[in-house]
């Protein structure tokens, strides 16, 4: 019997034109993957950089909100008497302060937003051989606008390296073994000048960077919500100052701390920094107009960032509110 062999089964091939195609829409897909992902490196990049220079905006909120919340009078009490040496009440007095306002009123800057001093228990010394746990400083903070030649490493000089105009949240400290306020106020609580912080603020060791790219802070002193709920009473106009009696006594700061500070910060990205960083002046963003009346505070805020916003800079807005600790509100006595 004859036994046919059997024929290899033909299977079916690609032709050069299909190959081609193939090839050609791997290649697209490869492309579009690869643009993707840089598209997501990209972004990736540019949030987590942002996210960085923000995030020296949130510490430098806290650092303030720590440092107020231990601010500190230390108040004591004195007998007033009549002209003929009959005591009359008694009267809160106190040699330490605390002032907030308008940072061109109490720098005498060009400056924009608000600025802040008082003291506070934290026992920084010049003196490292001394130990001066929970001696007193003055702090203060404010937003200033300038170059950085005071603030860069020499050797960045040296090398020709420019300087860099920025908005700073600077933060200010006088040292316990040199402090100003007692050199004034002891033995005269009347005294009412802010040589206090002015005359120190002068000494560049003083100061020192805290955040770049704030271009406003805000400060607005008030008394509880249950006290105040419209929270305007206690620091019209944002000013406020430990040194001035008023005839309402709800509201009289003579010699005391407000029980709370709401405080905001405003900050731009780097890149917004960079464009508009070309003048030794300050660019104008309207604030001279804004933060006039506590009641409009949240809308102020808001314009602010619409503001830069208009001009094409990211910006964001940092809040919280600090209560202070030492701070007991008192309606007992006006003085």
């Amino acid at each position: 019997m004859k036994i046919k062999a059997r024929k290899p089964k033909a299977f079916p091939g690609f032709s050069i034109l299909e190959l081609l195609v193939a090839m050609s829409v791997l290649a697209l897909l490869v492309m579009l993957a690869a643009a993707m992902i840089n598209s997501i490196q990209s972004v990736w990049k540019s949030t987590s950089a942002r996210s960085e220079q923000y995030r020296a905006a949130r510490q430098g909120l806290e650092t303030i909100a720590s440092r107020l919340s231990q601010a500190t009078l230390n108040p004591y009490w004195v007998v007033t008497t009549n002209g003929n040496g009959q005591p009359i009440r008694y009267e809160r007095q106190s040699d330490l302060r605390l002032i907030s306002g308008r940072a061109p009123d109490l720098t005498g800057l060009a400056q924009q937003g608000g600025a802040i001093f008082f003291q506070a228990p934290t026992g920084y010394s010049t003196n490292s051989s001394s130990r001066l746990d929970a001696a007193l400083n003055t702090w203060g903070y404010f937003v200033e606008y300038g170059d950085d030649a005071a603030h860069r490493p020499s050797f960045l000089t040296s090398v020709g390296v420019q300087p860099r105009n920025r908005f700073r949240l600077m933060e200010f400290l006088d040292p316990c073994d040199n402090l100003q306020v007692f050199q004034v106020t002891s033995g005269n609580p009347t005294y009412t000048n802010m040589t206090w912080f002015s005359t120190p603020l002068g000494t560049a060791e003083n100061r020192r960077v805290l955040a770049e790219n704030i271009v406003a802070i805000v400060m607005l002193p008030r008394l509880s919500s249950t006290e105040d709920p419209t929270g305007t009473a206690l620091a019209p106009g944002f000013s406020y100052d430990s040194t001035a009696t008023r005839s309402d006594e709800k509201v009289n700061p003579r010699h005391q701390l407000p029980p709370i500070v709401d405080l905001a910060v405003v900050a731009i990205d780097e890149n917004s920094a960079r464009r508009i960083a070309w003048g030794s002046s300050p660019p104008d963003f309207g604030t001279s107009a804004l933060f006039q009346s506590p009641s409009e505070m949240e809308n102020d805020l808001e314009t602010l960032r619409s503001n830069l916003e208009a001009r094409g800079l990211s910006a964001r807005v940092f809040r919280t509110s600090v209560p202070i600790a030492a701070a007991r509100w008192s309606v007992e006595q006006k003085n």
